[in-house]
């Protein structure tokens, strides 16, 4: 939708130039939800298929079934504050499912959230632009989303992803932040090294939000194309651990979940695209 009326927006323009000023206020005026600027930060997931689940894994995580992704584009990064705040200052903190999209007075321990607000705006505190902005509720981040003309990824899309485009190296400390080495704190974007498709902190740093509804079951009834649980019940599947946990959550095949009007420090997003 973007491009389509960004590129009847220079045609007029081209055409009509003395009209200029007053077609620039008519659509801006109409359609700004549509000029949230799409994500340049993207990578390309070729379609493919792969093994979901681990035999060796939580029930949850059984049985193994082998799925098809259709191509896709996934953000290189998870959201940062600075890209979040953006959203704040054109939609507002909205309360839905009684909780308001981000927590702007959450805190653990010696950490807090980095947006604040003043006499009704939004800021990131200095120097904490490019960290993933965290303390967001799955409707949240569901609505940063599609506000950029995308979506929140599958759980099969992730998990296709950490399988199918291996890490460059071997040692999981090298590619994601977890208890070990972490310094029990958040870290900026993009500090840890890529995977092979160029996609940093799939795993670590934060846990990150599914499309998906949660089942402990749904294995044994996905579809074996583009799976998506989009049945509601009480819980969104989040993915990849975070920096408070211990590496074994790192895991590739292992799912957890949350209640999705919960903001919690250590859980983040990243943008998807169909093709």
């Amino acid at each position: 939708m973007f491009f389509i009326i960004l590129t009847i927006y220079y045609f007029v323009q081209l055409f009509f130039v003395k009209s200029f000023l007053f077609i620039q206020l008519f659509f801006l005026a109409f359609f700004v939800d549509s000029f949230a600027q799409p994500d340049t930060g993207l990578v390309y997931v070729p379609a493919g298929s792969f093994k979901m689940g681990s035999k060796h894994g939580e029930a949850d995580e059984q049985p193994v079934h082998k799925v098809k992704i259709s191509g896709f584009y996934i953000g290189k990064y998870e959201v940062t504050n600075r890209e979040f705040v953006e959203f704040l200052n054109i939609k507002g903190n909205q309360f839905e499912h009684n909780v308001l999209w981000i927590n702007t007075d959450g805190h653990w321990r010696n950490l807090e959230c980095r947006i604040k607000e003043k006499d009704g705006k939004f800021f990131v505190a200095k120097e904490f632009e490019n960290y993933p902005v965290n303390f967001v509720s799955w409707y949240a981040a569901d609505a940063y989303c599609k506000w950029k003309g995308g979506r929140l990824p599958t759980e099969a899309e992730w998990e296709y992803i950490v399988k199918k485009f291996p890490l460059l190296n071997d040692s999981i400390d090298a590619h994601s932040w977890h208890s070990a080495n972490s310094g029990n704190k958040i870290h900026k974007i993009a500090q840890t090294k890529a995977n092979s498709l160029g996609i940093y902190d799939l795993q670590g740093n934060l846990w990150e939000w599914c499309a998906d509804w949660y089942d402990n079951r749904f294995y044994e009834k996905s579809k074996r194309k583009n799976p998506l649980n989009n049945t509601p019940n009480d819980y969104k599947v989040i993915r990849g651990g975070s920096w408070a946990n211990d590496k074994s959550m790192m895991n590739k095949s292992n799912r957890n979940a949350i209640k999705p009007n919960i903001n919690k420090i250590n859980v983040g997003f990243r943008i998807a695209y169909d093709e």
